[in-house]
């Protein structure tokens, strides 16, 4: 992927973790969400999250964990070269 300053890296922050994308990121309009996180399962079956800067040079920010029936409900798991194709 290109780099430009308003794409965000899509490096993952640690070992382990994967791109997924809201499923309804296309039709939300908020401004500058692009409904990407980094996820990665833990011990429970849970998903650890962390932010996709919206931009370079910003760093990725824990998000907390989220329940895995309610994440594998709203996010689906994409390549980096999906994320703004």
């Amino acid at each position: 992927m290109p780099e430009s300053r308003d794409t965000p890296d899509l490096t993952p922050p640690a070992e382990g973790f994967e791109l997924y994308r809201h499923r309804n990121a296309k039709t939300i309009k908020t401004r500058n969400w692009h409904g990407l996180y980094w996820a990665r399962r833990t011990e429970e079956g849970d998903y650890e999250l962390r932010s996709v800067p919206t931009s370079l040079g910003e760093p990725s920010a824990p998000g907390g964990v989220m329940p895995r029936e309610g994440f594998e409900r709203l996010y689906e798991r994409i390549e980096p070269g999906e994320a703004f194709g």
